[in-house]
């Protein structure tokens, strides 16, 4: 309960007994139970008829570089929760199963959460957003409409009523989040890079030897020519990176590149 308090913002019988099978009445007792371990985590909310994470909830202790391994640990657990695996360092696991690399930008659960709320209910937020081309803390007001992990990041798929489209935002990049009264500007359904499916056809690197090609098709494409997955437009990129598939073949070559992409046009 204290995850899905953390990661959501908000908690509800509804919500406990959806996600661990219990009866109503089982489920008050344990918010019940939760509420008098922490009393000063969680305020009620009478319009949503849920009880809000209060500011206490994620006030930082310790350093920063522990708080950031906690937060890691703690998605992990709570990915797992809501049915989303999530391997990650530090986590006590059974050890045949290892993450191969630290999660570097854990996102903060207060703006994961308020993020997570916006996107449920359909309202705008007010974000301080530091990026590549502004780094300096500038305000933007976005609609969000979905969470996307994509390797070791996170970004949130929102409307920005600045730029007029639809951009990723890098949780880690996000300083403060705050979910305005105004309903969200455009919606999912509006996104067209989103709701396209692209189809992507990955082959073996055409600069292997017949026999390295041979070893790509068992590990990759069941002993077949290749492999066509459907991912949505504005995944791709992503899709792609995480493949490490070569998007110019002459300039992306083995032993760097071992897969590469097909119909690139």
């Amino acid at each position: 309960l204290e995850n899905i308090l953390l990661w959501e913002g908000r908690l509800n019988r509804a919500r406990v007994q959806e996600l661990f099978g219990l009866r109503a009445v089982r489920a008050s007792e344990w918010i019940r139970e939760l509420r008098d371990l922490h009393p000063d985590w969680l305020v009620w909310n009478s319009k949503t008829r849920s009880y809000h994470a209060s500011p206490a909830v994620y006030q930082i202790k310790g350093n920063s570089d522990h708080q950031k391994l906690e937060y890691s640990v703690s998605l992990a657990k709570y990915l797992t929760l809501i049915g989303i695996p999530h391997a990650a360092p530090g986590l006590k696991q059974d050890r045949m199963v290892w993450s191969a690399y630290p999660d570097l930008s854990a996102p903060h659960p207060g703006v994961f959460a308020v993020l997570s709320d916006a996107i449920r209910t359909h309202h705008a937020v007010q974000i301080t957003y530091r990026s590549m081309r502004e780094p300096m803390p500038h305000q933007r007001v976005i609609s969000p409409h979905n969470m996307i992990r994509a390797g070791r990041r996170w970004h949130t798929r929102a409307f920005c009523s600045i730029n007029q489209d639809f951009r990723d935002y890098a949780l880690g990049r996000i300083t403060d989040a705050k979910m305005l009264e105004m309903p969200s500007e455009r919606l999912e359904k509006d996104d067209n890079a989103w709701v396209a499916k692209v189809s992507v056809r990955i082959v073996a690197h055409p600069d292997l030897t017949r026999e390295q090609e041979d070893v790509i098709r068992f590990e990759y494409f069941n002993n077949t020519s290749a492999r066509v997955e459907s991912c949505r437009g504005a995944l791709v990129g992503y899709f792609i990176q995480d493949l490490r598939a070569a998007t110019d073949i002459k300039n992306q070559r083995p032993p760097e590149y071992q897969l590469a992409v097909a119909n690139i046009e």
